[in-house]
């Protein structure tokens, strides 16, 4: 409610689980003043008073792409998770220290956790309360500076430490003591185990238990040489290792980023093999030379515009280099033609080159506006994807007037100073390729195809009507429109969800057949697969994850597009025929990610109210009539509901009587299932209201 008065605010998004609400805000991306949106936003959050006593205060967390993951290093094998830890710490601490990555996140990681697991009977025997145990662990577990001790010749700071190190040091805590020597100790009443925290998502690469390190590049770091250094430091550190060590890379953006690299430099070389070649069969070599010098100035002038715009080389300004590259060279080759022509006929250099610029300028000129006039209302566009593609007509546009500039001014001084032809006697050019053989048949056979053209002019023009109408007819019925095609897609998503309340080693069990299938793909085509079980998620910032011991993930890495034969909507039909059969889940889904933005199901319906279960059942209906639709799969909805729940209902005239408090009774409920020492739960019917009695047996207590 405090967030709704905001402005500058796009959309709000809610979601609430089991222990977690979260609030996704998306701002407004027309909104000039984003920082004093976010802003406002904290100061919305703040006001924000009446939570129960028990919760976290709400964070607020700014997603922004300046600091964004570049890879994902995976570290897997047939070792003991202690051992696999130490790997992990070692390999952060080595991955931090290269220069431009800003953190790393670790997934799969489970803390050190030294357990209590409390004798419900020992409490009995000994009169002994949970309240008292944590008081004991709480005033021995400390570590507080006592001042100082000042000497004549040295100062000392004194500090007063207590910290557990190992479980036998914890189950020697004296709980309680007397004068006559008399203690009561944590190992009488309780078992200590040093463990780790309980797994609640199980992350595997390749089927076998791992921790991933997700690295996160600074903003002022080049993704191509940190990705480098990493895999150079991770290669390292494996050679060191014994052979049970695996390590490997998912979510490589730097494969991205240099197969752009790589097209932006092969319709490099392209345009420069053409443009030498073309230019050397028709011109002279030093007018070839100094045309073909048009591409670098304007690339370069172009760099030096785009730093002082704020735009990096990215995947999104490369593809608009991509698209101008061809065009760099086209004014000046109509420059160079024309002042060379004038050349030939023996007009001196200096006067041949601003006559020649003169003559063609109005027409370069207008075929580069043209050119920017098609493309500059993309830079109006609002809304995400706007702000996604603008960079792509700044980019064309900056070079292209950067190449007119080269074209108008620095190539016509070239050419006069540069370029030289042989006269004979008589005063013409010699060794001229226009009076080539061939060249004069070309000359020919293009008049002949002109005339014609002229003398049915009326045929012509119908003619070009026709196909300009029958292309119109396929660009509006024929061919799709994807503004972002799925093209170069190298991965797959297989989400399952188990029955709600399944547990997660259960939903572990589940997955195993899957990852099987998945497994015996061909090794031309499976690059390495990450499982995650305890979680589904589109990527490392959704906000709408789903998390619970029910839902599983398997993310297939395949091999780059280029190196297999089948396509990842093939892979899919395969592996999706291979796993129909696989029984314990209630849904089994196959999804690739989407090529955004935006991004998201092709179709989403939102459906609001007050009653989910009047939305429920509206839901369904929803969904039955979308699976008869031809070309839908996958159809699945967001609202899941709970773990079945046994409440522990208080009789509250007992509790009084007893001296006890709802919260007390909740504190020891809490302890109780949280150990796990419950052995009985049995509903019984109480004298005044319904309740729950929870038993234990002292046999069979843990």
């Amino acid at each position: 409610k405090e967030l709704k008065q905001v402005d500058g605010i796009d959309e709000i998004n809610s979601t609430s689980a089991a222990g977690l609400s979260l609030i996704t805000v998306q701002i407004d991306p027309d909104e000039t003043n984003k920082e004093k949106v976010i802003r406002d936003i904290q100061t919305a959050v703040d006001k924000v008073g009446g939570l129960p006593a028990d919760v976290d205060d709400p964070l607020v967390t700014e997603i922004t792409s300046k600091q964004y993951a570049i890879i994902e290093v995976s570290l897997s094998g047939e070792m003991p998770e202690q051992q696999l830890r130490k790997h992990a710490d070692i390999l952060e601490d080595i991955l931090e220290d290269i220069e431009g990555v800003a953190r790393i996140k670790k997934s799969g990681y489970r803390e050190r956790e030294i357990q209590i697991l409390v004798e419900p009977d020992k409490l009995d025997e000994y009169y002994v309360s949970i309240d008292e145990i944590e008081s004991a662990l709480a005033s021995r577990n400390i570590s507080l500076p006592a001042g100082e001790l000042n000497t004549q010749n040295t100062e000392y700071n004194i500090r007063t430490t207590g910290e557990f190190l190992t479980a036998e040091e914890v189950e020697e805590v004296i709980i309680r003591a007397n004068d006559a020597g008399n203690w009561l100790k944590i190992k009488d009443v309780a078992r200590v185990v040093d463990s780790f925290k309980d797994e609640d998502i199980i992350n595997k690469t390749l089927s076998s238990h791992s921790i991933n390190l997700l690295v996160l590049k600074k903003e002022s770091g080049d993704a191509l040489w940190v990705v480098d250094r990493i895999k150079e430091k991770c290669a390292q550190y494996l050679r060191a290792q014994p052979g049970q060590l695996k390590i490997s890379y998912v979510n490589d953006y730097s494969f991205f980023a240099r197969r752009r690299l790589n097209v932006l430099r092969n319709n490099a070389l392209v345009a420069i093999v053409i443009v030498i070649t073309s230019l050397l069969i028709f011109l002279q070599k030093r007018v070839a030379l100094v045309t073909f010098l048009g591409v670098p100035i304007a690339l370069f002038a172009t760099f030096m515009v785009m730093s002082a715009m704020g735009i990096t080389i990215n995947m999104i300004s490369m593809f608009g280099l991509i698209i101008v590259l061809g065009m760099l060279v086209d004014d000046g080759i109509i420059v160079a033609e024309n002042v060379y022509r004038h050349i030939e006929g023996g007009t001196p250099p200096r006067v041949a080159a601003i006559k020649g610029t003169e003559e063609v300028m109005g027409a370069v000129v207008t075929a580069v506006c043209t050119t920017i006039a098609a493309f500059a209302p993309l830079l109006f566009m609002s809304g995400l994807i706007g702000k996604f593609i603008r960079d792509i007509p700044a980019v064309l546009i900056v070079a292209l007037l950067a190449s007119l500039g080269e074209a108008l001014i620095i190539l016509p001084s070239h050419l006069a100073d540069f370029v030289k032809v042989k006269l004979n006697a008589q005063g013409k050019a010699i060794d001229v390729a226009k009076e080539l053989a061939w060249f004069k048949k070309l000359v020919r056979f293009y008049t002949r195809i002109v005339n014609r053209a002229i003398r049915r002019k009326y045929r012509v023009v119908a003619s070009f009507m026709v196909v300009l109408f029958i292309a119109l007819v396929l660009a509006f019925t024929v061919i799709k429109f994807i503004l972002f095609p799925s093209a170069g897609i190298d991965f797959l998503f297989i989400r399952a969800e188990a029955p709600i309340g399944t547990p997660l080693e259960k939903t572990h069990q589940l997955m195993l057949p899957i990852e099987k299938v998945v497994s015996e793909l061909p090794e031309t085509e499976l690059d390495t697969y990450v499982t995650t079980v305890g979680k589904i998620e589109e990527d490392r910032h959704d906000p709408f994850a789903g998390k619970a011991s029910n839902l599983g993930q398997i993310t297939v890495y395949l091999t780059p597009e280029q190196d297999r034969k089948r396509s990842v909507d093939e892979i899919t039909v395969q592996l999706r025929e291979k796993t129909k059969d696989i029984k314990g889940f209630t849904q089994l889904r196959f999804d690739k990610p989407e090529t955004g933005p935006p991004v998201g199901k092709p179709v989403e319906a939102r459906l609001r109210g007050e009653d989910f279960d009047v939305l429920d059942e509206i839901a369904k209906e929803y969904m039955d009539y979308l699976n008869t639709i031809d070309g839908t799969s996958d159809v699945t909805w967001d609202h899941k509901p709970g773990k079945e729940e046994i409440r522990v209902g208080v009789n509250r005239k007992k509790a009084t009587t007893a001296g006890l408090t709802i919260r007390q009774i909740a504190k020891t409920v809490r302890a109780v299932f949280k150990g796990g020492i419950a052995t009985q739960i049995k509903p019984v019917k109480a004298e005044e209201e319904t309740d729950v009695t929870v038993r234990f047996s002292k046999d069979e207590a843990k």
